[in-house]
């Protein structure tokens, strides 16, 4: 290899390297991370830490009589139908688990949820709802982890090693 083909070669890496760090990497990063986040809301909990049960879905003991006047007990959820049986943060549209999303700038990738609610499910708050005194506990479903930074260090790792292929 000649000095000059040398220097061509090494303007070549440096811009996969500037287009990597700055495009490549942010995006799967992104889209890994999101996907797990995802994950996260279905397995009703952050990487294996559940959440808190919601009151609906807690089981109670209920009496009723048979047709032959017989009085038996059955365990059933405090809500109604599908609301006892529905996830939590769910919600009748399922809309807070669709909203996380991403986008990337320059050598980053950001992950949120542009719902109005969402911080406040995912951080916790005790000024919630209409009169600001509804109790919302920690539901974390976005946000730093060591799987995360595991993913991103693997991914970096991958993509790093592809340079000059």
């Amino acid at each position: 290899m000649t000095p000059d083909q040398f220097s061509k070669h090494l303007e070549r890496m440096n811009a996969q390297l500037k287009k990597a760090v700055n495009e490549t990497i942010p995006k799967i990063v992104a889209n890994r991370a999101t996907q797990m986040f995802k994950q996260n809301f279905k397995e009703e909990g952050f990487f294996g830490k559940k959440w808190k049960e919601v009151q609906r879905r807690q089981l109670h003991t209920v009496k009723y009589k048979t047709k032959t006047g017989k009085v038996k007990t059955k365990v059933v959820p405090v809500g109604k139908g599908v609301m006892g049986r529905r996830k939590i943060l769910t919600g009748r549209t399922g809309d807070l688990g669709r909203s996380i999303r991403w986008k990337v700038e320059p050598g980053k990738a950001i992950i949120y949820s542009d719902l109005p609610y969402s911080e406040a499910h995912n951080e916790g708050t005790n000024n919630a709802g209409r009169t600001h005194n509804v109790h919302l506990p920690k539901r974390q479903f976005i946000g730093d982890h060591t799987k995360i930074t595991e993913m991103v260090k693997k991914t970096i790792e991958e993509q790093m090693g592809r340079l000059g292929k």
